[in-house]
């Protein structure tokens, strides 16, 4: 009996342990015996905002990515508005910015106020004879079209665009580059075309200039308030305004 006892007792704890290794060779590998697989790499959110309010807009806005990712944002402005860096977690004048990402990151996409708005009253003489101008920038675009033009030999002057001759040509405040075509016609008698003007600014930080169309002079307009022209020499003259 005691030798039944003391085999019976080893052959319960052979299987016990037994149990136990085969329990234990399971928990390191997947139902099929392989290696368990990888962790998903870790992932990062991306936002975004807009300075000041109303400037522009970012695409895309947020967003999530996996670790090392590469993403592309890109601002774009609304009228009046000019996109000029980034801020935040990364510092940049890139636009569109592409960058790899490593952490969560928040970008700023700042905007410079380009909105011009000034009024030039322009008067073209020659001889006796005068005629009123005006053009700019304004909020609220508008264009006066000119009578019919002389018969040659008689004075006239205009605003030329799209086909159309202008005695008043505003253009858009939120230009950042606007420009007008004079045309000069010159009376029978007289070549010479004094051109003098004056100006109503509400804001205007960029250039003004008169030129021709060969860009042969300028003249600052912001420092000058006259030009003379040999109006049978040339005919066309450019105003141009430029955002700074």
């Amino acid at each position: 009996m005691k030798a039944y006892n003391i085999t019976l007792y080893i052959l319960v704890l052979v299987v016990t342990v037994a149990l136990i290794g085969a329990g234990c060779g399971t928990t390191d590998s997947d139902s099929n015996g392989g290696d368990p697989p990888p962790p998903p790499p870790p992932t990062f959110s991306l936002s975004t905002s807009v300075s000041p309010d109303g400037a522009g807009s970012v695409s895309p806005s947020s967003g999530s990515f996996e670790q090392d990712a590469q993403v592309s944002v890109e601002a774009s402005s609304n009228e009046g508005w000019r996109f000029d860096r980034w801020s935040g977690d990364i510092e940049s004048t890139d636009n569109p910015l592409s960058f790899s990402i490593t952490s969560n990151t928040s970008l700023t996409a700042n905007f410079i106020d380009v909105t011009s708005a000034y009024t030039i009253s322009l008067t073209a003489a020659n001889g006796g004879d005068e005629i009123d101008l005006t053009l700019g920038q304004q909020s609220q675009p508008q264009s006066v079209e000119a009578p019919p033009a002389p018969p040659e030999g008689a004075f006239h002057a205009w605003l030329e665009r799209g086909g159309q001759d202008l005695f008043t040509d505003i253009l858009s405040s939120g230009l950042t580059e606007a420009s007008w075509t004079l045309n000069l016609q010159p009376g029978q008698d007289e070549d010479t075309v004094t051109l003098s003007w004056q100006l109503d600014i509400d804001r205007a930080e960029g250039s003004l200039v008169l030129t021709d169309q060969g860009g042969t002079f300028e003249v600052d307009m912001f420092a000058e308030d006259s030009y003379q022209v040999d109006a049978s020499q040339t005919g066309v003259l450019i105003i141009e305004y430029n955002f700074d």
